[in-house]
């Protein structure tokens, strides 16, 4: 998303469109606040047109999170070894396999990009407290609710397990990538063997994955946290498998909205 406006405009349409499916009748009611921060990253190659190339790949968490979504969808093909199971030969296999799955449409420089907006939320300090900033405002307006989708789950579990209680007792996380190891070791770097924590005043967590989404690739979450998270299968079109809007209008997300706002 470009801006703020688009994203409210784009989550609202498709969260109403897949409510008035289900029949809820306070469908055309809904109020939204978004949480946005895509403005927030601006390196030079950031943006609509994103210029990544493998080389702009660091090692360490950026390398980790590649490899570990391509082998989540296929063994891997290259000689790996405590030492070398990041090495510059297992990131060019990844690439090659989430490129040849449609990833992000199939665009090395996207695939690229959705690594390094990962990584710098886990790993650079001052941007992730500017992201958590946004969504404290947006958490004023007093939500029933929350949605989290791709990286926002991440965020949003990250800002409810250091926070009090909130209005919101529904957590429904979308196309979520919180089920890497790689991630829950950032998050969570001395409960490798252990359940990571609940997050703070959810009573419900639905967890929502599309069976051919690879940022999901973890698509059960319930086990990895000291609660009970209810995790439901979807099917997107293999070109929309990530895509919000598709999600937003799934019929399972929009049961579960509904049962949170009923």
């Amino acid at each position: 998303m470009s801006s703020r406006d688009e994203m409210h405009d784009s989550w609202l349409a498709a969260l109403r469109e897949g409510l008035r499916n289900v029949r809820f009748s306070e469908a055309e009611d809904l109020t939204v606040e978004c949480a946005f921060y895509g403005h927030l990253y601006n390196d030079g190659k950031a943006g609509t047109g994103w210029q990544y190339v493998v080389g702009d790949l660091r090692p360490g968490v950026e390398e980790d999170l590649l490899v570990a979504l391509a082998e989540a969808v296929e063994e891997p093909s290259y000689e790996a070894s405590s030492k070398a199971a990041y090495a510059p030969r297992s990131v060019q296999w990844a690439i090659r396999v989430l490129q040849s799955r449609k990833v992000f449409g199939g665009t090395a420089a996207r695939i690229i990009g959705f690594i390094k907006q990962v990584a710098r939320y886990l790993r650079d300090d001052d941007f992730r407290k500017a992201v958590l900033a946004e969504f404290s405002t947006a958490m004023e307006s007093q939500p029933r609710l929350i949605i989290a989708h791709s990286l926002g789950s991440v965020v949003a579990y990250d800002w409810l397990r250091c926070h009090e209680a909130t209005s919101a007792t529904t957590l429904i996380t979308l196309g979520s990538p919180l089920g890497l190891r790689p991630v829950l070791r950032e998050l969570h770097p001395l409960c490798d063997a252990c359940q990571a924590p609940w997050p703070t005043g959810i009573a419900t967590w639905v967890n929502i994955a599309a069976k051919e989404d690879v940022v999901a690739s973890v698509k059960e979450l319930d086990g990895l946290f000291a609660g009970k998270i209810h995790d439901l299968p979807a099917s997107n079109s293999r070109g929309t498998a990530h895509d919000a809007a598709t999600y937003l209008k799934n019929v399972r997300t929009a049961q579960a909205v509904k049962v949170a706002l009923d």
